[in-house]
């Protein structure tokens, strides 16, 4: 039998293989009982060593030796009979089905990287079982029988009788006329050899010798061979490996009591019209009306989805149902099947028994075979001689010697001539097939030319397009084919489809062709040829071949891999309709590889489709669902009808998936996808939580922007965790809360057993149809200190038990939403709350939700939204390609701790400039443990005040005491001072004790400049001391963010108001700039913070007080948008400060400070009972009078600041305010401070441009004495003409006018101006 497969043969190997001598075998009963003693039959025996191993050689009729290397004969069974039609049919099928290779190589054609198959079994076996089949036609004799092995038993007591029985039937089947299966070469001449097989191990070997010598006696020397094989006994262990493995083709014997498991084979009729046509001449009546009904074929696109129906399929000409072909009774003589097909072969031979047959193959060929080869030659040249030019009739020769036609389109495609046996046409066709068969190219090249004049000359044209096709066989194997051999293959090919219409013929020229135009690299021809051989007829033989054709265009130069692409999903369409699931998925696979991220959205949809249908009939629901996602995934340009269906088909292939194999548990979603950079994880913040009216602390929201504020968070932070620590010297790393993709967590977050974990992450729908999602939940897998793991997976597994999901629903408890429905191309956050109930290791994986499309709302499919890991590339990595991972979906999850919740009683999310608001904080312990220390830090201390802060005096109010520039001060420790509060200070006692709440006071002061206000409180409290704890200190944040309001405009003005007294006064001008009608402005007092002068209580002058009108809440009030000016006089102060040390801030503040009221409210007092009165410590005014350091100030600068005291006088005035409002009016109260530095100049509150303030500051100017406040040039009051009094004015009581600074002042007295006239 013909062998094809199982090694890498080239080109000259396939075609030697293919036309080797055919040798016939005819075996006794009992030498075939031997032979399956090895399960073997003896043409199997024989076929691992049927090529000879040594060089052959014969003469010609010239008497020339030719060497004949590797000859291979072809051993066949004379009663072995090619299959009827629709047992061909299944063969071939069976053949490609059987066939696979997942074995790929990587090649990278044009950018593209393709895995291709190392090779192409499936398609080997087809050709090997395609050229099987063939029936051997008469205008050729390569498939004729040359020659007869009559196989005798050494056992047999009448061997020599024996003997001559198989020479009769061999000679009957010789005889018979017309010539019947099998055909013989030279049937009046053929050579018969007797084989008498010796079993070593039983058989008595002098016995068999004289059984031997009997039949040499009889039937010549030079014919008889003796071959020992059987020396082990078939109980023992096999000596010799299995050399016929792969040499043998068998049915495997089928269950009809089991289901077929094979999803590759046909299982309806239209799978199995998709089958090889097979030859139409010495064929049964079956195919006899083929013919008439070739015009009826109907032509499908070859992309075209759509498959025959029924109807059609049965009533086509190579339909057949799959019951039938199933049913087909196998004939003995196509396959062995008495035989096991799995048993092991060759259990009774030895290795002396394989070198035994080795040894006859090759005696047999050089004693026997080829001698009478070389008769047959002598007799066909002799014949062919003695008949040269002696024509058939005057006519035929003329014609043959002066006409030269060629076969055209219209030609009958039956032979116009009938040879006979004895023909000098076919005597020359069959001696260049015996010089082909035997190596001697040349000849038969010769030969096969002559017989192509010949044939072409009697128009016989079948017999023409054979002799053509072995003439260009004769030119490659002999290395000299040219241009013009090959184009003897392309006119055989054509004159066999066009003229005789002998498809089967046309397939094998072309496989043949395939193989020569490969050697010579004409892989473009190779193609060509390949794609002309597809048609309707045979979809398995179309699918081969235009794999074939595929592959030649990627060897092309240069490779054409669209080409490629195309062709390779046209074998894969063609596939499909034959019923070739396996290799359909296959082709359309290796086409996408090409198609993929090429912008050929429809091209990919239509690949990725046929693949996951192909998968899903192919029980791969993995690899069908992936395709499925595919389809849905973002950027489709599928309508929303279409991509409806691709979601419905995908959610049924994943529930077909998961029940069938249930171990998988949950599978990942193709939809929605998880906008991976959006997943936000907060840990360690507390759930806000308060009693109303108190409002929690707004602490770090899960939707918080860390971006801007975080430097000054991590900075208070760093100057509270240096304060706590009292100069311990250590590393400072900021606490991390919150984890996004702005701020990846580079080391293992951790959190509190007990306390929630947020998370949020945002879903997109990225097709045009609804989905819906439900029982959402998150997915998680929790590691215990004791490396048990716990999978809240479990919970949705049927097969789990119930003591683990009881044991997984105490260990985390999980909140969030239970529902949502996306809208196409959509986008919705989650938000989730994780509370842990034990310690260890958390990583959280995905969420776990049910979609369903939101048009069809009762399929559903329950599986998860992965998370994936983030690489990131830290700043400080050195090069580009350093990355990291990010950690925030792994918590390490610690054991409980001490929780402080703090609250405030509500502020004004609208307050007026200078507004004091008085909150209560409340301090609650949460855990079981007291805490120790609470310290609370601030970024803007001028705008806090605390009842209970630490009463140390500012270095600003220091420096008017003494001079500090010698004093060694520490800049960041005065800084931290300034910024730094410690709360609940007990010696001796925890600050706040285990579920103790405690309340402090707390005054918050809106800046005097309009517009939007920041104010950042950070809490800090430490925990006990744990050996390795990663969290040594907690903290809690709480931001306000209001919006000020202009309400009150002051300046003063510090002039001499009486010359000759030197008495000074200050001119104050208050104005109410409030925007809202209705707002009610009262100045309660007036106060004046100097070291050398107070107010005089006597002398209150208030001018232009026509605006001044009553108010709801005092007689005495300013409207909106007006204005109030009045001058209090200065009394210098009787003693100059003199404090042996330095005194208390209070102390300092009551000796420094004078009041007076001024157009007080009726609750004026009530109001100022709500703020801290300036005279305390913990006053406004100590903010004030304090000069806060920037955190980035210089070690030069905090030096200079701190030595350059300039002396000022500080005039306070407290206010309070009726505020109309929509939901009502709101009272309020205030402070405005304005600094005086020099006479005549003008302060302001809200200040003055920071410009002018620092340049009047830092001014140096000699004249002035620097140690006092209000300095006057020298003699200044000496000049007369500077301070002339006005003619009308009191001689020691009167108003001078400043030309300098103020202009003439006329002071006008009216009604309700009271003057203060001396007695």
């Amino acid at each position: 039998m013909l062998h094809l497969t199982g090694q890498s043969y080239n080109a000259r190997d396939i075609i030697r293989n293919i036309f080797s001598p055919l040798i016939g075998v005819l075996s006794s009963p009992q030498a075939d009982e031997i032979c399956h003693r090895n399960n073997l039959s003896f043409v199997e025996l024989l076929q691992p060593f049927a090529k000879l191993p040594n060089d052959a050689h014969f003469r010609d009729v010239s008497g020339t030796s030719v060497s004949v290397r590797g000859l291979r004969l072809n051993f066949c069974d004379v009663d072995w009979r090619p299959p009827q039609t629709i047992l061909a049919r299944k063969m071939l099928n069976e053949s490609v089905t059987n066939a696979h290779n997942d074995k790929t190589r990587l090649a990278t054609i044009a950018g593209i990287d393709l895995e291709l198959p190392t090779s192409e079994p499936w398609f080997e076996q087809w050709r090997e079982t395609f050229l099987t089949v063939q029936f051997p036609a008469d205008h050729e004799f390569t498939r004729h029988l040359l020659s007869c092995l009559l196989v005798l038993s050494s056992a047999d007591p009448q061997i020599v009788e024996t003997a001559h029985k198989l020479g009769q039937r061999v000679q009957q089947m010789q005889s018979i006329t017309p010539q019947k299966l099998p055909k013989w070469f030279h049937p009046t001449e053929v050579l018969n050899s007797y084989v008498v097989l010796h079993e070593a191990s039983q058989g008595d070997l002098s016995k068999a010798q004289q059984g031997f010598e009997l039949l040499k006696s009889t039937f010549g020397d030079s014919k008889c061979f003796l071959v020992s094989i059987n020396s082990m006994d078939s109980q023992g262990a096999a000596e010799v490996p299995d050399h016929w493995a792969t040499f043998i083709k068998r049915q495997p014997k089928s269950d009809p009591n089991l289901p077929s498991t094979d999803l590759s084979a046909p299982k309806s009729p239209q799978e199995a019209v998709s089958v090889i046509s097979m030859p139409a001449m010495q064929m049964s009546q079956l195919l006899e009306g083929v013919s008439a009904q070739d015009s009826d074929l109907a032509m499908l696109h070859p992309l075209s989805p759509m498959q025959e129906s029924a109807t059609e399929a049965i009533n086509s000409k190579f339909s057949i149902s799959s019951e039938s072909i199933a049913s087909q009774t196998i004939n003995p003589n196509v396959w062995g099947n008495e035989l096991e097909a799995d048993a092991p072969h060759g259990g009774c031979l030895t290795s002396r028994d394989i070198d035994n047959l080795r040894h006859f193959v090759q005696d047999y060929a050089v004693r026997a075979l080829i001698p009478y080869i070389e008769h047959l030659v002598a007799i066909l040249a002799e014949g062919v001689t003695n008949k040269k030019g002696v024509s058939k009739s005057l006519l035929s020769a003329t014609k043959r010697w002066f006409v030269t036609s060629k076969p055209g389109a219209g030609a009958n495609n039956q032979n116009a001539v009938i040879y006979t046996n004895e023909s000098a046409e076919l005597q020359t066709r069959k001696l260049g097939d015996l010089y082909f068969m035997f190596g001697h190219y040349n000849l038969a090249f010769q030969s096969y030319h002559q017989a192509k004049r010949d044939f072409n000359a009697d128009s016989a044209w079948q017999y023409y397009a054979g002799a053509l096709e072995m003439a260009a066989l004769s030119a490659f194997m002999l290395g000299t084919a040219q241009r013009k051999t090959y184009d003897y293959m392309e006119d055989a090919i054509v004159c066999y489809l066009t003229v005789c219409k002998l498809q089967q013929f046309a397939t094998r020229a072309t496989l043949l062709s395939m193989e020569c135009l490969k050697t010579a690299r004409l892989y473009s021809e190779v193609a060509k040829q390949l794609i002309r051989m597809t048609n309707e007829e045979s979809d398995l033989r179309s699918a081969l071949l235009l794999e074939q054709a595929a592959y030649c265009f990627l060897v092309t130069q240069p490779p054409m891999h669209r080409k490629y692409a195309f062709h390779i999903v046209l074998a894969g369409n063609r596939y499909s309709r034959a019923g070739q699931r396996k290799h359909a998925y296959r082709c359309y696979r290796q086409a996408y590889q090409v198609f993929q991220k090429r912008e050929w959205s429809l091209a990919e949809d239509h690949i990725q489709y046929t693949v996951a249908k192909q998968a899903y009939m192919l029980k791969q629901l993995e690899e069908a669902s992936r395709s499925f996602a595919h389809l849905l995934r973002p950027g489709s340009l599928q309508s929303a009808q279409q991509q409806t269906s691709f979601l419905k088909e995908y959610i049924q292939t994943q529930n077909e998936l998961v029940k069938r194999s249930p171990e998988l548990g949950l599978l990942p979603h193709a939809l929605p996808q998880v906008v991976q950079s959006s997943v936000r994880v907060l840990t360690l913040v507390q759930s806000p939580s308060a009693v109303a009216p108190h409002v929690p602390a707004t602490n770090i929201d899960i939707n918080s922007n860390l971006t801007a504020d975080e430097p000054i968070w991590n900075k208070i932070e760093e100057m509270l965790v240096i304060t706590a620590a009292n100069n311990k010297p250590f590393v400072f790393k900021p606490s991390r809360y919150l984890y996004t993709k702005q701020q990846p967590a580079l080391e293992t977050p951790v959190a509190v057993q007990g306390e929630p974990i947020e998370l949020a992450v945002t879903l997109s729908n990225s097709v045009q149809c609804r989905i819906a999602l439900s029982e959402i939940d998150l997915l998680w897998k929790l590691t215990l200190d004791n490396d048990e793991v716990l999978s809240n997976a479990c919970t949705y597994e049927e097969s789990s038990d119930s003591a683990n999901k009881i044991a997984v629903g105490a260990a985390i408890k999980t909140s969030c939403m239970a529902s949502i429905k996306l809208a196409e191309q959509a986008e919705e956050t989650l938000h989730f709350k994780l509370t842990p109930k034990l310690t260890g290791r958390l990583s959280i994986l995905g969420v776990v939700c049910r979609v369903a499309a939101g048009a069809d709302p009762a399929a559903s499919l329950l599986g998860t939204l992965q998370f994936e890991t983030q690489k990131i590339r830290p700043h400080n990595a050195k090069q580009s390609s350093q990355t990291v991972m990010d950690n925030r979906l792994t918590i390490k999850l610690v054991p409980q701790l001490p929780a402080m919740n703090v609250s405030f009683t509500p502020v004004p999310n609208r307050l007026l400039a200078g507004e004091i608001v008085p909150v209560h904080v409340t301090l609650r312990n949460m855990g079981i443990a007291p805490i120790e220390e609470i310290y609370l830090g601030c970024d803007n201390p001028r705008c806090v005040s605390l009842l209970d802060q630490h009463s140390q005096m500012p270095l600003a109010m220091m420096s008017s005491l003494r001079n500090l520039s010698n004093d060694k001060l520490v800049k960041d420790k005065e800084i931290r001072g300034q910024r730094v509060y410690r709360l609940l200070n007990r010696p001796g006692l925890a600050a706040l004790d285990a579920q103790q709440v405690q309340t402090i006071s707390l005054w918050v002061q809106a800046p005097h400049q309009a517009g939007p206000f920041t104010l950042r409180l950070l809490f800090y409290y430490s925990l006990p001391t744990v050996a390795n704890s990663p969290i040594k200190y907690r903290l809690v944040r709480h931001i306000w963010q209001l919006q000020v309001e202009s309400c009150l405009q002051a300046d003063s003005t510090c002039v001499v108001s009486n010359a000759v007294t030197n008495e000074l006064g200050l001119d104050v001008n208050v104005r109410n700039q409030h925007a809202v009608e209705g707002t009610e402005v009262y100045i309660n007092s007036i106060s004046l913070y100097s070291t050398e002068f107070k107010l005089n209580p006597d002398r209150l002058h208030i001018m232009n007080s026509m605006g001044v009108s009553p108010g709801q809440a005092g007689a005495q009030c300013l409207k909106s948008s007006i204005c109030c000016n009045f001058q209090c006089r200065l009394l210098e102060k009787e003693t100059q400060e003199e404090y042996k040390d330095i005194p208390s801030i209070k102390t300092l503040l009551h000796s420094r400070l004078s009041h007076l009221k001024i157009l007080p409210a009726q609750h004026a007092q009530q109001v100022e009972q709500h703020m801290p009165p300036i005279h305390d410590p913990h006053s406004f005014l100590t903010n004030e009078e304090t000069v806060y350091f920037n955190t980035n100030i210089s070690t030069e600068e905090f030096n200079a600041s701190v030595a350059d005291y300039v002396p000022h006088a500080t005039l306070v005035l407290s206010w309070s305010a009726l505020v109309a409002r929509e939901e009502g009016q709101r009272l309020a109260c205030g402070l405005h401070f304005i600094k005086l530095y020099k006479l005549f100049e003008t302060g302001h509150c809200p200040a003055a441009p920071t410009a002018s303030f620092l340049r009047r500051r830092h001014s140096s100017d000699d004249t002035l004495d620097n140690r006092r406040e209000f300095p006057l040039p020298e003699g200044a009051l000496n000049n007369e003409d500077a301070w002339q009094p006005l003619a009308d004015a009191d001689e020691e009581d009167y108003w001078e006018p400043n030309e300098n600074y103020v202009g003439q002042r006329c002071l006008l007295e009216d009604e309700s101006f009271v003057m203060a006239v001396k007695a």
